[in-house]
């Protein structure tokens, strides 16, 4: 287990950094961080992520009769999502504020927040090869691994509209939060949410 922890905490140190200085990158200069609003994100986003990728895998095998993707690493809910995730899905929470923080400065926001989200439908897949490629760098196994080999099982096109509509729900939940005041419960309460669902696994 030990062994396991540390390879999800690898990956997520290195997300977390990458994303940063890209951020920092964009801006010109070095992002400034709300701590609050970034662990609303990385809390929202790993419970949102989380519950989505087991129920709509599990709403995608019953349509097609097959899984879309199965996890190596640390595998619960049938293989739909991964015990790690409480360290990994955080980062996607992360790179989502950062996301945020660039489009905003940069006025490239939607008015509508739920138009925001079906950006997920993009950049979920192209994380997802980052992702695994570097467990495969650094330690030789997919992290997760997609049935078809469109995109030699790295990820898969047909993964597309499940990140969109993963990313509208998270996109809407996090509008109705910052519009509230602020109140740690909301990030702790998401958090530990999503680790009662990965224990439920």
């Amino acid at each position: 287990m030990a062994i396991l922890l540390l390879q999800g905490l690898s990956g997520a140190l290195f997300g977390a950094a990458l994303f940063y200085v890209l951020a920092s990158l964009l801006s010109r200069r070095w992002v400034r961080i709300d701590a609050y609003q970034l662990l609303l994100f990385m809390s929202v986003a790993f419970l949102v992520a989380i519950v989505c990728e087991v129920y709509l895998g599990k709403l995608y095998q019953l349509v097609v009769g097959r899984p879309l993707w199965q996890y190596r690493v640390w595998p619960i809910h049938d293989g739909f999502t991964s015990a790690l995730n409480f360290i990994i899905w955080p980062v996607y929470g992360y790179y989502w504020y950062f996301l945020h923080h660039i489009l905003q400065e940069r006025r490239l926001l939607f008015r509508r927040s739920w138009m925001n989200g079906i950006s997920s439908g993009i950049d979920g897949p192209l994380l997802e090869i980052l992702a695994n490629g570097f467990f495969l760098l650094f330690y030789g196994t997919f992290y997760f691994y997609y049935l078809p080999d469109d995109l030699r099982h790295y990820t898969s096109v047909q993964v597309v509209p499940l990140y969109m509509v993963m990313g509208i729900c998270l996109a809407l939940i996090i509008e109705y939060l910052q519009a509230r005041p602020r109140r740690w419960h909301y990030p702790v309460g998401f958090y530990l949410a999503g680790v009662v669902f990965v224990l439920a696994g």
